[in-house]
């Protein structure tokens, strides 16, 4: 997408700036799966609702930096937790640089994210508000970590998979999406702007969850979320109609035998269910950029939210 493409050129030039690569090995390892790109959303989304919102986005650029750090920390966390050992067709931090590196790595880029937040150009009250947010935010997403983990030994319905993936995912972009408005001081379009993020997440990882069975080029190991034994909304969907997937919780399985499976997930509808709510959840989102005055920066907002459930990677 150009709109995305184009900011993200910019985030990528301001985290050279503020996340500074040292010779320290600790900071190659912090910088190792943002070096390898990714699509910047969470950054772009901050930077689009900013020029909605008619202000100038150079002021937060800072904090539109934290919130990639902030990403990247979790993610280092989260593939030493899943044992992943690919993101972003690269080698993970802990399989290059180990578990106890790979931490530490993960713990310097939520300090920096902190640090980060506190150079914005605006007052010094709407910062303190801002870095209370955030730091509400990265308790939430361990929250959610921590009830994704717990399913895996229990059943599991769809209201509580809605309720981690909120947690998980949701109020990351949440915090992207309401920053902008704390920063500049316009708090009364804080919970629109924050709800926007919370359904616009929500269907952002659905989708996520589909891709990781039929998407293209996915940068990681195809089916990786099936043979984990994660418990995505299609397989859930999948058990409640009875449906036997053999590469489940296996850990290790052939490509033949994950194709045998997603087909299954096919057949029986599971995958086109997860789409339709995922599809749902945009239009929710959607929704809740009504007060922004029409104009080509709200059009290109509305792009990019379709966007989140159209990817293919």
């Amino acid at each position: 997408m150009k709109e995305i493409l184009e900011r993200a050129k910019i985030v990528n030039e301001a985290i050279k700036y503020y996340l500074p690569e040292k010779d320290l090995e600790l900071y190659k390892a912090a910088r190792h799966l943002i070096k390898a790109g990714g699509k910047r959303l969470r950054p772009v989304i901050a930077m689009m609702i900013t020029e909605a919102l008619e202000e100038d986005y150079r002021k937060i650029m800072p904090a539109i930096v934290a919130l990639e750090a902030i990403h990247n920390f979790t993610l280092i966390h989260d593939d030493i937790m899943d044992r992943d050992e690919m993101r972003r067709n690269v080698k993970t931090v802990h399989t290059v640089f180990g578990e106890a590196t790979a931490i530490l790595a993960g713990d310097t880029l939520f300090a920096e994210a902190f640090s980060l937040l506190s150079k914005c150009e605006v007052p010094g009250e709407n910062i303190r508000r801002a870095i209370e947010i955030v730091a509400d935010v990265c308790i939430k997403i361990c929250e959610g970590q921590y009830m994704d983990m717990s399913f895996e030994s229990r059943n599991v319905k769809e209201p509580e998979y809605l309720e981690m993936v909120k947690l998980k995912t949701g109020v990351l972009l949440a915090a992207s999406s309401s920053l902008p408005a704390v920063l500049f001081g316009k708090n009364e379009l804080f919970k629109p702007l924050w709800d926007y993020g919370i359904f616009a997440g929500i269907g952002f990882q659905i989708h996520d969850d589909v891709l990781d069975l039929i998407g293209e080029n996915i940068g990681k190991d195809w089916g990786s979320d099936l043979v984990k034994g994660k418990k995505t909304l299609v397989v859930i969907k999948a058990f409640e109609d009875g449906v036997e997937l053999r590469t489940f919780g296996k850990q290790k399985a052939e490509v033949n035998e994950i194709k045998k499976d997603v087909e299954k997930l096919l057949e029986c509808g599971a995958i086109d269910y997860a789409k339709r709510k995922a599809y749902e959840y945009i239009e929710l989102a959607k929704k809740n950029l009504r007060f922004l005055k029409n104009s080509e920066k709200k059009e290109e907002l509305e792009r990019l939210t379709d966007f989140l459930v159209k990817r293919r990677n």
